[in-house]
């Protein structure tokens, strides 16, 4: 049931194959949501945001395959985060044809500028959204409606533990260790797709320390 974890590239590995349908599905699904909502932050139509999100996700399949794992040369979210940039402003570059208006203009100049960590947190808090939905959707038919339940009502509801427990009649340490089970899935269940160590606030709640103690 659980992913094979052997490398930390899962999923960006497997995409050096072309004909792996499957991988670039799952790709697609986390990472074509995350595109097109930057475009949408930014004011561009839903025509040309999927224009945009096609162009990059055309730009990935090129690059992967003579695509090689080496952490030490960057991330791959931040490589994709310059690809959707420069692809908006491209957007905009062409449409300056015609007179941009005071947003469209101030939009093209802060594109055409080097990112402020403002930006970069915005997509890197948008990445971990994205990430976490899809693998919540992924493992959610892994476990019994009545577990996650309290998976919801414990992370992400931030509900005290003892009124989750009265409310469902399980014991306090089996409502700690559902929401630990289903945590535990949604990390293996993320690292399988990021090369690099995901961890969200939410997935650091205690859950070990509320089941030991």
């Amino acid at each position: 049931m659980h992913d094979d974890l052997s490398t930390r590239a899962t999923l960006l590995l497997r995409l050096r194959d072309r004909a792996d349908d499957t991988s670039w599905a799952e790709f697609a699904e986390i990472y074509t949501p995350l595109l097109y909502g930057y475009c949408q932050k930014r004011e561009i139509g839903h025509a040309d945001s999927s224009d945009i999100v096609q162009e990059v996700m055309r730009s990935v399949s090129l690059a992967m395959e003579s695509f090689e794992y080496d952490p030490n040369k960057g991330k791959f979210k931040a490589w994709l985060f310059t690809a959707v940039r420069n692809a908006v402003g491209t957007h905009y570059r062409k449409q300056a044809r015609r007179p941009l208006s005071v947003a469209e203009t101030a939009m093209l100049e802060a594109l055409d500028a080097t990112p402020d960590s403002v930006e970069e947190d915005e997509w890197e808090r948008d990445y971990q959204r994205q990430l976490l939905a899809w693998a919540m959707e992924k493992i959610r038919p892994e476990f019994s409606p009545r577990i996650w339940s309290v998976f919801e009502a414990t992370a992400l509801e931030e509900r005290d533990v003892s009124e989750v427990a009265a409310a469902t009649g399980m014991s306090r340490n089996a409502v700690a260790i559902a929401k630990f089970r289903v945590l535990q899935r949604l990390r293996e269940k993320a690292r399988g797709v990021d090369a690099e160590h995901w961890e969200r606030e939410m997935i650091e709640s205690g859950e070990e320390s509320e089941i030991h103690g």
